[in-house]
């Protein structure tokens, strides 16, 4: 039954019950004929008019709830995009404005959705493409050998070394892939432990030592006179330190300069920055470098290597450690990576030892 027949259902049983009343004590009161039919007639017209007044008054109402109404039928098609005016009586604007609250929720969430599914299949397409890539080229290879092309040792050799290149791309894409995966379900549980930043930056500059010699890069370290500690997992942590280092060595030209930097901020917070002066990211770009499988170099050169997943990885490692990883760029004039975290409250030390390894 519509709301609007019950209201007038309503309505009318309250009208018929003041008549049983007026009809009653109009029998047992001596009065005149010609009164009572006047006070039947006011009776009858003060009903007619209380009917009229009480559509009036319900009809915002039932106009709110017929809103609301249409707005589920429009939900129920997956379409989120309408805010219903706030009107009637009191209940009624609460109950429309949780409403349209909800319905920026859900809108808020489908478009998420939206978005995820747009992510997993470009995902699933950029992943495909650099695991066919290295597939293609190791399955040429093998087949060349197989068949006999290869006569000489130094080709031979050739081939080996390409094929074992391509094996650890393959190894590193997977690697990457079982990483994100295992940050993003909770998988891996982070075992945190105050360490020295200047041993940290010590690790990942060994690590790149050979890199760093082979393009004949310069490193330069602005560190504070006190070293303090941070409480992150060692492991992962370093992980994230030799991504953005190694990006900075690629993009690097050679002969070129990286700037290591560990800046106190207020609020117990550190700031390790990494900069380069290579080719920088435009404007354009910028916004989405921390994007899974985005990658600056659309064509996946293997020059620049990588399948688009480190900074990512990089960005769930440090929010997972409380802290903002960021980065500013100009085209032509090199990037600076810069994350900051939570400055551990126990001591500091210095950085002799750092110094002594940048020295040699």
């Amino acid at each position: 039954m519509k709301i609007r027949w019950i209201f007038l259902i309503a309505n009318s049983v309250s009208v018929l019950i003041m008549f049983s009343f007026l009809f009653v004590s109009y029998k047992y009161m001596v009065l005149p004929n010609h009164i009572i039919i006047w006070l039947s007639i006011i009776t009858i017209f003060s009903s007619v008019l209380s009917s009229f007044v009480h559509y009036l008054l319900t009809k915002p109402v039932e106009r709110s709830i017929l809103l609301l109404v249409k707005q589920s039928h429009q939900m129920e098609k997956g379409k989120f995009d309408h805010s219903l005016p706030v009107e009637g009586p009191e209940e009624i604007k609460e109950l429309t404005n949780r409403f349209n609250l909800m319905n920026i929720r859900l809108n808020d969430a489908f478009n998420q959705i939206k978005q995820a599914e747009a992510s997993r299949k470009e995902l699933v397409a950029n992943i495909s493409h650099d695991l066919r890539t290295p597939m293609s080229s190791i399955k040429a290879f093998v087949t060349a050998i197989q068949d006999g092309v290869v006569e000489d040792d130094a080709t031979f050799n050739r081939y080996l070394r390409t094929i074992g290149f391509e094996t650890e791309r393959l190894d590193q894409l997977i690697q990457q892939l079982f990483q994100l995966t295992l940050l993003d379900s909770g998988g891996i549980q982070l075992i945190y432990e105050p360490i020295r930043v200047d041993e940290l930056l010590l690790a990942v500059l060994e690590h790149e030592q050979i890199h760093l010699e082979q393009k004949n890069i310069e490193i330069d370290v602005n560190l504070p006179s006190q070293i303090p500690s941070i409480d992150v997992d060692p492991l992962y942590f370093q992980k994230v330190l030799f991504n953005i280092l190694d990006n900075a060595i690629r993009f690097s030209d050679e002969g070129g300069l990286i700037t290591l930097s560990v800046v106190a901020l207020p609020n117990q917070k550190i700031r390790i920055s990494i900069r380069d002066e290579g080719e920088g990211i435009s404007k354009e770009e910028l916004p989405h470098i921390f994007e899974r499988t985005y990658r600056i170099e659309k064509s996946r050169n293997k020059k620049f290597g990588g399948a688009g997943l480190g900074l990512a990885i990089a960005k769930t490692v440090v929010e997972k450690h409380k802290g903002s990883i960021t980065a500013t760029s100009e085209v032509g004039k090199g990037s600076e990576f810069m994350i900051v975290l939570p400055i551990n409250r126990g001591e500091v030390g210095e950085k002799s030892e750092f110094e002594d390894f940048i020295s040699t």
